[in-house]
């Protein structure tokens, strides 16, 4: 009987839990920043042709071809500045404000009320309006931020959807008991703080989820990157560093093929490398990877060197262990896009490795990904692993790659 009744009060202790994340899929009380639209009701939409299995250069060279056309959002259209002239107080930063709380806050928020960020849907779109409002509270120029959207038409084809098709990425298990917009339309948000250089360090991680609060996944990594640009500030940093929020990670990585698929060459030639945070508290194993394909292979060079020279810094400077763990490189995440194309990535994450055994992600993809069960469950391990993200993600930054 003892047992029954400890029993008993862990299912009410991870039902009170799970209550606090919001337990359904309404939470905001009205629609924030540009999103004043009402859903509309979808129409159906007829099923793209079969999704061809092409070669790497093939899909390469058509990206040229296929991108002339792209002119970026109307500027006079629902992105534009007028629907977010009302900037709000950022949260407060000064010196003695610990590398990680800034973020913490952020995703509480993103949890609590911006939970259910799927794939093209308006949730979706309100995280991005969100994203927009936070970077121009921070003190960010503009001109300096764009939103890119892309249709699913102009993604379609990307190679890790898996040959999956309209209906299949706006399943009841992608979207719950959301609507797909009528559109069908996701978007990145970029922002670009310039450098002395040209030469520019991509650092992205997607803010979409499936139909939960998402505290792990993403906004554990987009919550890192808001933190680093409103610190980057107050920094001088070498590199030119574009900061992009990506949409529609969970369907196929499709906002960052979308985002390089886009980019001149003459841009594309200046990647010194792309950094990728993602699930940062899936357990208290903080560990990256860093990598360059090369004819198929991955290889090491000085700027991967570089970046385990941090790593051991940090943890000599802090006696707080970021482990080198090459095998993430190969996690399904948006820095496979940039991989695959020859560039230096770096992937942040945060796992568990139960008993010594193999890694394993503890909440993704579940309603446990809160907040609040996350808190209660390992408490300290959110501020830890973000207090630590957060150092290495800002050194790496200030680093001069030659």
């Amino acid at each position: 009987m003892k047992y029954k009744w400890m029993i008993l009060a862990f299912i009410l202790l991870v039902a009170a839990m799970l209550a606090a994340c919001g337990g359904g899929y309404e939470v905001m009380s009205g629609p924030v920043g540009i999103i004043a639209e009402a859903t509309p009701t979808p129409t159906p939409t007829p099923t793209p042709e079969p999704i061809v299995d092409e070669e790497e250069d093939e899909i390469e060279e058509g990206y040229e071809a296929e991108d002339e056309g792209y002119q970026g959002v109307e500027e006079d259209g629902p992105w534009a500045f007028a629907n977010f002239a009302d900037i709000r107080q950022p949260q407060h930063l000064a010196h003695y404000v610990p590398h990680g709380q800034i973020a913490v806050n952020h995703i509480e928020f993103m949890s609590d009320n911006l939970y259910g960020r799927s794939p093209f849907t308006y949730r979706e779109k309100e995280a991005a309006a969100w994203i927009v409002e936070e970077l121009l509270a921070m003190g960010h120029a503009w001109e300096n931020i764009e939103v890119q959207e892309f249709t699913w038409e102009q993604v379609r084809t990307a190679p890790f959807t898996w040959g999956r098709d309209w209906y299949g990425i706006t399943s009841e298990r992608i979207l719950g008991e959301r609507e797909p917009r009528e559109t069908q339309t996701s978007q990145n948000v970029i922002l670009t703080v310039p450098g002395q250089t040209e030469r520019k360090i991509i650092v992205g991680a997607h803010y979409d989820t499936l139909p939960y609060p998402g505290a792990s996944d993403n906004a554990s990594g987009a919550a890192l990157l808001l933190e680093s640009a409103q610190r980057m500030l107050n920094e001088d940093n070498y590199h030119t560093l574009v900061y992009v929020f990506f949409g529609a990670e969970e369907v196929g990585l499709l906002g960052a093929y979308f985002h390089i698929r886009t980019m001149p060459q003459e841009q594309r030639a200046n990647i010194v490398m792309m950094v990728n945070a993602d699930v940062l508290f899936e357990g208290p194993y903080m560990v990256y990877a860093a990598a360059q394909q090369t004819g198929g292979r991955l290889m090491q060079n000085d700027i991967t060197q570089r970046v385990g020279e941090i790593a051991r810094q940090i943890a000599e400077d802090h006696g707080v262990e970021i482990a080198e763990e090459p095998d993430i490189i190969f996690a399904g995440s948006d820095h496979l896009v940039y991989k695959q194309r020859g560039y230096t990535v770096v992937v942040l994450f945060g796992v568990d490795r139960p008993d010594g055994g193999d890694w394993n992600l503890r909440v993704l993809h579940t309603p446990q990904d809160c907040f609040h069960y996350i808190n209660e469950r390992w408490p300290g391990k959110i501020d830890t692993n973000m207090r630590y993200f957060s150092i290495f993600l800002e050194e790496i930054l200030l680093t001069r790659f030659e």
